[in-house]
């Protein structure tokens, strides 16, 4: 995963959400393709709020789509690292 796991993932301000309905897309300023979301990557989109660790991420994933916390810790950091190369979160530093 990208950087410290400690680390708080927090979306960018500049990004938009989107949400008709049947898709859910993140848009970059000045860019015109979106980026689609799933409905595991928009809830982990969701709880990119630069409080929720990735490991409290993993729990709710397991809670709400009942899958395995391995399963779940999987797609997290997979989410969070495109996420962060597509340029849509940034890592705050952990709590203390």
């Amino acid at each position: 995963m990208t950087g410290d796991p400690q680390r708080l993932p927090v979306r960018r301000a500049p990004v938009q959400f989107r949400d008709d309905g049947d898709q859910a897309l993140l848009i970059a300023p000045g860019n015109t393709t979106g980026y689609a979301l799933n409905p595991t990557a928009r809830a982990i989109w969701e709880l990119c709020d630069g409080a929720t660790t990735v490991e409290e991420m993993a729990d709710a994933i397991c809670h709400v789509f009942n899958v395995t916390r391995p399963t779940a810790l999987t797609d997290v950091i997979e989410v969070l690292n495109q996420l962060t190369a597509a340029e849509f979160v940034d890592w705050s530093p952990a709590r203390t």
